[in-house]
């Protein structure tokens, strides 16, 4: 069995992908920069992030005594107040400020451009990436559903978070693994570690499965991009912090990774089901995509079962060494962002080896999908979150929130728009799944990947 690269089915590809890859990442940002938030209040993270960008970017220097007693996340080190916000958020959004914004004060707007910037190359990379395992088509689905149904929309395009840097460097550093550019490979997963440092998971999990399947040690090239990018933030650190750490600012990390098992069974749990940051239930076109998964593996290239694997051993550090508590000031989920980002490959031939083989399921997924778009466009669009830690991700559900927000007047039209979105998508779902059946039944293998 072959798997289709970069060719659309039944005729040959007219266009280079990364043309179409462009062309997916204009339309991505085209919504995000339509969406993003451009003025107070920021969250507490990403307001740091922002002002340390512009401090960097207009004054090259990571010092912001300035704003003592205005900025969050601010700690005294030799004098000097500074932040703990990772330097690799930072770093991507110091050029946005030095060419968009003032040198006097720092604004919010090129914060959320440089957010929305990545998050759109992401789309991009991940159609890109998506287009060496299923037809053209296919992988625009693919990545404009990690774009809108997903916490991308809602948090990453949103504000200056880790999550779209992240997810950019993790989709570059697959697509050139797919390629088996090891080298090359090493220079985005690099990056990745200065966004969020136990990223560097992904590149060791990459590089070993890699270096086992291909029974050569050229694979754990991408270790000196890795390396380099691990250097550089100890230097930054060092720079900063006056210690010789990966962790910077963080002390803590050591200690929370010790929590009980109990603790790490919670926190997957609540990662995936709890009402306030549930991938399953923000996004439940998951729930008819995860049980191809068995299907997908058997068929997919090693690589694709590489990239699962980091992503799932991302999410897992990343709950062991983070409680679970839901946090605030976002909609949506964002901690398991990266991971799902990795899975999307997967997903995608999940879709077509399970998902797509039953009328019921492609209607039922269409559905899903619909919903999932509307929960992402309702936080994206109406942009207001409730206030404060003071909540339970287990008792809060942000659309309910959101709708006593605005009132039942708009929640009556959002949801009258939402209810026929649905019903569209699973009407057109069922309807092509009506003329496939009485025009030629059910595609076969060849029809689906062409040779």
């Amino acid at each position: 069995m072959q798997i289709t690269r970069d060719v659309d089915v039944g005729r040959a590809a007219v266009r280079p992908v990364w043309f179409d890859a462009v062309a997916i990442g204009v339309i991505a940002f085209a919504v995000f920069a339509a969406t993003a938030q451009y003025h107070d209040p920021l969250n507490n993270d990403t307001h740091a992030t922002a002002v340390a960008a512009w401090q960097l970017g207009h004054h090259g220097n990571a010092t912001l005594t300035a704003f003592k007693g205005h900025l969050p996340w601010l700690f005294p080190v030799d004098g000097r107040e500074v932040t703990n916000r990772l330097p690799g958020t930072i770093f991507w959004a110091a050029p946005f400020y030095a060419f968009l914004g003032p040198s006097s004060y720092p604004p919010i707007y090129p914060s959320a451009i440089a957010a929305v910037v990545a998050s759109a190359v992401a789309i991009g990379l991940a159609f890109a990436v998506c287009c060496r395992v299923v037809p053209r088509r296919h992988a625009a689905a693919a990545a404009l559903l990690l774009a809108f149904a997903t916490g991308t929309w809602t948090v990453s395009a949103k504000q200056l978070w880790t999550h779209g840097p992240a997810q950019a460097a993790v989709l570059l550093t697959l697509l050139f693994f797919s390629q088996r550019r090891w080298l090359a490979a090493g220079i985005p997963a690099g990056f990745a570690i200065l966004v969020r440092p136990h990223l560097g998971l992904v590149a060791a999990v990459l590089g070993v499965a890699a270096a086992v399947r291909e029974r050569n040690v050229r694979p754990l090239l991408i270790s000196v991009g890795s390396a380099v990018g691990l250097w550089i933030l100890v230097l930054y650190n060092h720079a900063v912090w006056g210690v010789w750490s990966v962790f910077g600012g963080y002390p803590d990390t050591t200690q929370a990774s010790g929590h009980a098992v109990v603790e790490f069974g919670v926190g997957i749990i609540g990662t995936f089901a709890s009402p306030e940051r549930g991938v399953l239930v923000m996004t439940p076109a998951l729930l008819l995509l995860l049980p191809g998964c068995r299907a997908a593996w058997r068929v997919a290239p090693w690589w694709v079962r590489s990239a699962t694997l980091s992503g799932i051993a991302y999410v897992a550090a990343q709950i062991w060494v983070s409680r679970f508590s839901g946090g605030d000031g976002f909609y949506s989920y964002r901690t398991p962002l990266e991971g799902l980002t990795l899975t999307v490959p997967l997903l995608t031939l999940a879709w077509r080896e399970w998902t797509s083989t039953r009328r019921v399921r492609r209607t039922a997924f269409a559905g899903l999908v619909g919903a999932s778009v509307a929960l992402h466009a309702f936080g994206s669009i109406v942009n207001w979150v409730p206030g404060g830690p003071n909540h339970s991700p287990w008792k809060t559900y942000t659309p309910f929130e959101l709708a006593r927000h605005i009132g039942a007047v708009q929640t009556t039209l959002w949801l009258c728009a939402a209810v026929a979105v649905v019903a569209a998508s699973a009407a057109l779902a069922w309807r092509s799944g009506s003329r496939l059946s009485s025009t030629a039944g059910p595609p076969t293998t060849s029809e689906v990947m062409p040779a």
